[in-house]
C-alpha cells in the first residue's frame, strides 16, 4: 500500500511517501508561514518522483500551529475527496515522540506563542510510546512538570528553552513518523476531522 504523509503542526512542512514500510520520498522545508502555497507543489513534486498511486493519508491533527494545521487539513480532505481516499489522523506528538526510540519515559516540548509551550508526557511500553498526558503551559513553569523524564524539544524558536534545557535533544517533524505514530488509529470521517485544540486559537478567543 502506497501512503502519503503529511505533516503542517510548526513551520516545518513535512511530506513522505512510504510503501510496505519503506520510506520512498521524505522532504522537510522550513516554509512558516508558507505551507499554503508550498503544500501542493511538494505534493505534487513527490507524486511525480515516486510514480506511486496513493492508497491511503496519514496527516498530523496537532497540537501546533492554528494555521498549519488547518492548511493540511483542508489540502488533504480535497485530496481524499477526490480520489476517494481514507485518512488517518495522527497526533502530531505521538509521530514526534518516534524521534527517539521508546525507551523508558519522555516530555516533549514544543513552543507556543511568546511565552508558552504545548508538552506531552510519554512513557515506553511494549517497544512503543504511549502519551500520558498532552498540555499547554507557561515556559516558566516547564520545570516543575518534568520528573526525570528525556527531554525533546521541537527545534522551532526553541532556543529560550534550550537554556532552561540544556541537557535537552532538539528534533524536527518527520511525515514519516506519521505512520509509527498512528498504529492503531483507524481512518476517521473526513468530515468530521479536526485539529486537536488544546486551547482555542486566539481569533476563537476575540469572538467570546
Amino acid at each position: 500500500m502506497s501512503i502519503l504523509a503529511i505533516d503542517t503542526s510548526t513551520g516545518y512542512l513535512s511530506i513522505a511517501i512510504i510503501e510496505d514500510n519503506n520510506i520512498l520520498y521524505e522532504e522537510n522545508i522550513y516554509s512558516l508561514r508558507y505551507h499554503s502555497i508550498l503544500l501542493p507543489k511538494e505534493i505534487e513534486k513527490a507524486l511525480e518522483i515516486t510514480k506511486r498511486r496513493i492508497e491511503k493519508i496519514y496527516i498530523a491533527i496537532g497540537p501546533g500551529s492554528f494555521t498549519g494545521l488547518r492548511v493540511g487539513l483542508s489540502v488533504v480532505k480535497g485530496i481524499a475527496l477526490g480520489g476517494d481516499l481514507s485518512v488517518v489522523g495522527v497526533p502530531t506528538f505521538n509521530a514526534l515522540a518516534y524521534n527517539l526510540l521508546p525507551e523508558g519515559n519522555l516530555f516533549i516540548i514544543m513552543r507556543y506563542r511568546l511565552k508558552m509551550a504545548y508538552y506531552g508526557i510519554y512513557k515506553a511500553f511494549n517497544r512503543k510510546w504511549n502519551c500520558g498526558k498532552l498540555g499547554v503551559t507557561e515556559l516558566s513553569k516547564l520545570p516543575e512538570l518534568v520528573k526525570g523524564e528525556k527531554i525533546a524539544i521541537v527545534k522551532e524558536n526553541y532556543k529560550e528553552l534550550l537554556e532552561i534545557f540544556p541537557e535537552a535533544i532538539a528534533i524536527v517533524p518527520r511525515a514519516s513518523l506519521l505512520i509509527k505514530g498512528g498504529e492503531g488509529i483507524e481512518p476517521g470521517d473526513i468530515d468530521t476531522l479536526i485539529p486537536i485544540y488544546i486551547e482555542p486559537a486566539e481569533a476563537e478567543k476575540l469572538k467570546r
